[in-house]
């Protein structure tokens, strides 16, 4: 029986530093910045006014889904650093969605807005993530041992 690990110290060092920084990321996402509250209250206002009227957009974003967006995220991050601690291809594909999903978010709320320290930090993270995630080195070890 495969017991579940949290980290896989046997992995290359971009994809164990992966790891860490989802589990870092999804810490910082739920608990500690203000900023990324904000910035899913923006990302689902715009999806929505593309399909319905901007009234209905403000009044959903004033509901909880704007946390459950947050929420989601951060659990994809956690969720995706676990199956790819244990080398799991979902694993990795939830992280690098997660990922990905994030970084497009903070670069459309940054151009919505200005780029403030806060929002160029979160980004900084982001795109660190994704070169993790898709270096070369990465890429091999999944081929090769992920099942």
């Amino acid at each position: 029986m495969n017991q579940m690990r949290w980290l896989n110290r046997s992995q290359p060092q971009t994809l164990y530093s992966a790891v860490l920084l989802c589990y870092f990321s999804a810490v910082l996402l739920l608990f500690g910045n203000r900023i990324d509250w904000q910035l899913a209250l923006d990302v689902f206002e715009s999806i929505v006014s593309l399909f319905a009227s901007e009234r209905t957009a403000i009044e959903l974003g004033d509901s909880i889904v704007p946390l459950a967006v947050t929420v989601l995220l951060g659990g994809s991050l956690v969720g995706g650093g676990l199956g790819t601690a244990n080398e799991r291809r979902w694993g990795h594909w939830l992280c690098s969605a997660a990922a990905v999903y994030s970084t497009v978010a903070t670069l459309w709320w940054g151009a919505r807005t200005s780029f403030q320290l806060g929002i160029f930090m979160r980004l900084m993270f982001d795109v660190l993530l994704l070169v993790l995630l898709f270096h070369p080195i990465s890429r091999s070890h999944r081929r090769v041992w992920f099942r």
